[in-house]
């Protein structure tokens, strides 16, 4: 009870204004407070408001720990007896002054605090951190830096020692930077203790002054560069002002040659230098059998004579092998994208500083990546990325809107192919864009007056800025495509089309509303001459009416919200089943306004007393009404040679029609997304191209990599705003190999080492004779490359 009373006390004093530092003691009225007490009420006053704390210690642990980052500075100055741990998982933007020696532990898992110890630290201090910066007036006890980490993405954790360190220094360090600066060390012959640096696999150690051995298999005795120099000089001033010891920083800074340094041996260095254990024939006769065989406790029951059996087998004798499956499988996104854009290429580029190529790669695939990409699609890709199910997916819309001011690319040499494309949507587009980068001649026929098809006539402009889709077209434009705008195909145009060129693709999209009768269907309205009217300039006048749209679909819900844009009272959209739209144009119709109802099958429309009835009896009042069912292509101009179905062309798997000659794509043949229709237009081309010029032809569509392959515990959650290269290091390269060698480092036996040709490719190879198939490889993978098979 008292001690939170104390806390309250302390907390009206903090907001009357008369200081901003707030004291906690750990003794009150004679009685110690607790540990957990303590540490809730630092807690306590953080969240309150106070920067600034003045703990007055008792023993008590974990002092300063554990405050989450609140975007400034906490400041906590601590003095009298300090219990260990203090600076436990201290977070970035905690300041801890320790005004004396601490216990042992200080800093352990440090996750970004700055702490100063103005005396010595005992065992254990800055265990395992992995970020901030430990200060120390004195010296350090046994085990200091053992398990210290670094993760590239912040700054390496610090920690500076001003006299020495005990034994078992830097034992398995990982990473991070130590500096012993040996003044005044209580140890005059040893400044690193006994055995420092055993395990040690990452990080550098800069001393000052005389040691007694290290662990010489794990790290590298060497002399300071003019790097090293510079670093230390800078950083050694504020470390000195920190301890209130500048009056040594010119006998600290003298020379570089009163310094060396420790670095970790890297795996390939060690396996050069023949750090391995024993083998196992000299294990067994050197120390196995005089101490446990035949010279050893065992020796009366050995009768026989002992062999070693090759339980570790090699080559053809083992069981399974590793395989390195680079692109074998193709990643979530790209199998998921209709247009299979291969946006982890697209990261790889941008994290090779190839920001520009990254952003062309996307014009190979679609002539629209700023339109469809990041403006309409839904983004099937972002659904399936691996990365959301850490944190978030890939900004690939973001991605696709830098593509807007990209030109066009360039061409191949021209072929001498004549080819039509019947339409100027987004599959004619698409098609017509592939064709024509491969070096054909294309004539693009359109029945309207502009290029873009439902995305020009029908799509919101506040969904899509006009000006973003009239700059893609205006590129589109660059590759020199024929366009015969205004001219709609008759089935004698079809027929002079079809005799003046070597393939002809029909891409004309759906067009033909699809009506449903009942009486009162007559004063209703299409959601495609709706839309098609707005972005024409013919705006409706609906204020103050309630508008109903039948059908739930996203075609529905942008009628919804254009409704609303233009004055309606109320809007609802009724269906007869579970409203199939989804994504932006739910989201939009929604805060708008829009109410669904469903199932509702619509009976009759009363317009004289604007009612619209449904078939279980109710009705709902509508002043205007519009019907979003759907819509069908016209094909009334084609030859009956070209079969369909249900007024749709039938089609093959390689978007073929009945006639050979013949290739249909996008809603002509069903409908779709938009990114189904420029996926179409590219697949189609791929095939297109083959068949006029007999070009080799690889199956493109691959397998999905199961997303259990990939190893998301290996990746941070990630903050911050949008940039390129933020989000080609979120992305996690699934089937594709980030060349991290950790496969190569992993491998105890050596048996992986990376190839480098000289194209500048690489590829990971195993050695048969080293490799014993443990699968290590395939478990580390971060991508899921490597894979296990079977070794027939």
């Amino acid at each position: 009870m008292r001690a939170k009373k104390t806390v309250k006390n302390q907390k009206s004093k903090m907001n009357s204004g008369t200081t901003n530092v707030v004291t906690i003691k750990g003794k009150v009225s004679g009685k110690r407070v607790s540990s957990k007490i303590l540490e809730a009420q630092i807690q306590h006053s953080v969240q309150e408001g106070a920067r600034e704390l003045h703990i007055i210690a008792d023993g008590q642990h974990g002092i300063g720990g554990r405050i989450w980052p609140r975007g400034e500075a906490i400041k906590i100055t601590v003095e009298g007896p300090v219990g260990q741990r203090c600076g436990s998982m201290g977070m970035s933007g905690t300041e801890i002054l320790v005004k004396n020696s601490v216990s042992d532990d200080v800093g352990w898992i440090n996750c970004g605090a700055k702490i100063t110890v103005l005396g010595d630290v005992t065992n254990g201090a800055w265990n395992a951190a992995a970020q901030g910066t430990l200060y120390v007036q004195g010296g350090g006890g046994a085990r200091c830096d053992t398990m210290t980490k670094h993760n590239p993405r912040f700054e390496p954790p610090q920690s500076w020692y001003f006299r020495n360190v005990g034994d078992s220094f830097a034992e398995f360090k990982a990473g991070g930077i130590a500096v012993v600066c040996g003044v005044n060390p209580r140890n005059h012959e040893n400044i690193l203790g006994y055995r420092p640096c055993v395990g040690m696999v990452g990080g550098t150690i800069y001393f000052r002054g005389p040691i007694q051995g290290y662990s010489e298999k794990d790290v590298n005795l060497l002399d300071l560069t003019g790097q090293d120099w510079e670093w230390l000089k800078t950083n050694m001033k504020p470390y000195l002002e920190a301890i209130d010891r500048m009056e040594h920083y010119k006998e600290l800074t003298r020379s570089a040659n009163d310094w060396k340094k420790f670095i970790a041996y890297t795996p390939q260095e060690k396996r050069a230098r023949k750090w391995f254990k024993m083998s196992t024939s000299d294990f067994r006769k050197n120390l196995w059998e005089k101490a446990v065989g035949q010279g050893g406790i065992f020796a009366e029951y050995l009768d026989h004579e002992l062999t070693l059996l090759p339980y570790i087998t090699t080559g053809g004798d083992r069981r399974n092998k590793p395989v390195w499956a680079n692109e074998k499988y193709a990643p979530p996104c790209a199998y998921a994208c209709p247009t299979h854009i291969p946006s982890h290429k697209r990261a790889s580029l941008i994290r090779q500083g190839k920001l520009s190529e990254a952003l062309e790669l996307v014009l190979q695939y679609s002539p629209l990546p700023a339109t469809v990409c990041g403006q309409i699609c839904p983004n099937l890709c972002m659904q399936s990325c691996t990365r959301g199910r850490l944190d978030k997916p890939l900004n690939i819309d973001k991605l696709g809107k830098l593509a807007l001011d990209l030109p066009a690319p360039k061409k191949a040499a021209p072929t001498g192919h004549k080819i039509a494309v019947i339409g100027g949507g987004p599959a004619g587009m698409s098609t017509a864009w592939q064709l024509a980068l491969k070096g054909h001649t294309i004539y693009l026929y359109e029945s309207a007056d502009k290029l873009g098809g439902k995305i020009e006539q029908c799509i919101p402009r506040e969904r899509l800025p006009h000006e973003i889709l009239e700059k893609e077209i205006s590129r589109f434009r660059e590759l020199g495509i024929t366009l015969h705008l205004n001219t709609k195909v008759t089935k004698e145009k079809f027929d002079e089309i079809y005799k003046s060129h070597e393939v002809v693709i029909i891409a004309i999209g759906a067009h033909q509303p699809r009506k449903i009768a009942f009486p009162g269907s007559e004063d209703i309205v299409s959601a495609y001459d709706f839309l098609k009217d707005i972005n024409s300039g013919k705006h409706p006048d609906l204020k103050g009416k309630k508008v109903v749209v039948i059908g739930a679909g996203n075609v529905g819900m942008d009628v919804c919200s254009e409704a609303f844009n233009y004055g309606s009272e109320s809007v609802t959209a009724v269906d007869i089943q579970k409203p199939a739209a989804f994504g932006a144009e739910m989201e939009i119709a929604k805060g708008k306004g829009t109410q669904v109802a469903w199932p509702r099958l619509t009976e009759k429309y009363d317009a004289k007393n604007k009612k619209l009835h449904f078939k279980d009896g109710s009705s709902m009042d509508a002043d205007f009404v519009v019907m979003s069912i759907g819509d069908v292509p016209q094909i009334d101009f084609l030859p009956q040679g070209i079969h369909s179905e249900r007024g749709w062309i039938k089609v093959n798997d390689n978007y073929q029609t009945s006639d050979v000659k013949v290739f249909a794509i996008g809603d002509v043949t069903g409908l779709g997304l938009i990114t189904h229709a420029i996926g179409h237009g590219r697949l189609a081309a791929e095939n297109i191209h083959y068949l006029v010029s007999h070009a080799p032809r690889f199956p493109e569509i691959k397998q999905v990599i199961p997303y259990e392959r990939i190893k998301t515990e290996y990746y941070d959650v990630c903050k911050g705003d949008f940039s390129p290269e933020a989000e080609a290091n979120k992305c996690m390269s699934c089937a594709t190999c980030r060349d991290c060698r950790m496969c190569e480092t992993t491998c105890y036996w050596g048996a992986i080492s990376r190839v480098e040709h000289k194209d500048g490719s690489y590829e990971y190879v195993v050695d048969e004779n080293l490799c014993i198939g443990c699968g290590f490889c395939a478990g580390i993978c971060p991508c899921g490359v490597w894979e296990m098979t079977e070794n027939i």
